[in-house]
């Protein structure tokens, strides 16, 4: 660590360490991890950037590298992800919010009506259920997971966002709001564990070391989780109503198959902004 220079050169140092390290967009996590450390925005770090350096302000950024060297993703460091356009706190216990899963916030929103519940099984971080509060009002929801530290991490999220008086969250597995008379609802959506056990270990270090495992691989094929939750769509989603999935690479027919297969009509595919197919929705006729 050399104090005789300033942010800016600091900045594109650490930027070739961790491109050298094969950290892909290292000069973005090296600006966005220089602004944790100096507890700034982002877009204020080019204020900054000639500043003389400090040298505590200089550990905590050594720190921050260290950490992102070893793999650990940005977001794990800093705490929390920004996810359609909020921030959420992300803890070990959680699975990171991914700019895909913001598809489901999106043609979920489409599809809910004036006063409608919303049910996300898997909740997680809360990202998805609280989104959909925040963007609409007047609508309600309920928050289902199997584990106790995501449910105080989605309650936290949905306080911070001002929405916790509109949610209701249950900790139990799929079928947790049939069993607590809780629905059914108007959109039911869910991003599930859905890597298959036999992708689980080539999956790259930032998700396979720093995830929760329960929250990426249900084991076996992966589709686990969808075949379980259509198989309670009956109880969970309204007469026209409409329930909608994330899911992975090369699982978008299998999923609209099984939604298909559960008498869902209008069930339809969705592209994320990368291309690939993410989502699937259908209605309960």
């Amino acid at each position: 660590m050399n104090l005789n220079c300033t942010w800016r050169e600091m900045m594109r140092e650490a930027a070739q360490r961790l491109a050298a390290a094969g950290v892909e967009n290292a000069p973005r996590d090296a600006r966005l991890l220089l602004a944790h450390a100096l507890e700034i925005e982002p877009v204020d770090v080019i204020m900054r950037e000639i500043d003389a350096i400090d040298p505590v302000q200089l550990i905590a950024y050594e720190a921050a590298i260290q950490r992102r060297l070893a793999g650990e993703p940005v977001s794990r460091i800093r705490g929390w992800r920004e996810f359609y356009g909020r921030k959420f706190k992300v803890t070990p216990g959680v699975l990171d919010p991914r700019p895909e899963t913001e598809l489901l916030v999106e043609q979920g929103l489409k599809r809910l009506p004036p006063n409608g519940r919303v049910l996300d099984l898997g909740v997680g971080s809360g990202c998805i259920l609280a989104s959909i509060l925040a963007e609409h009002g007047d609508a309600t929801g309920v928050g289902v997971d199997i584990s106790p530290a995501a449910i105080g991490v989605a309650h936290e999220n949905a306080a911070a966002l001002g929405v916790v008086e509109r949610a209701r969250f249950i900790e139990g597995g799929w079928g947790a709001t049939v069993e607590a008379n809780a629905g059914p609802f108007d959109l039911v959506l869910s991003n599930p564990p859905y890597i298959a056990e036999e992708e689980f270990a080539p999956l790259a270090v930032d998700v396979r070391s720093y995830d929760p495992r329960i929250a990426l691989t249900p084991g076996g094929d992966g589709l686990g989780p969808y075949r379980s939750i259509l198989a309670l769509s009956g109880k969970l989603v309204k007469h026209g109503g409409w329930i909608g999935f994330e899911f992975g690479a090369g699982q978008a027919a299998a999923v609209s198959s099984m939604m298909e297969a559960a008498r869902l009509q209008d069930v339809e595919v969705f592209p994320d902004l990368a291309g690939f197919n993410r989502a699937a929705f259908g209605r309960r006729p």
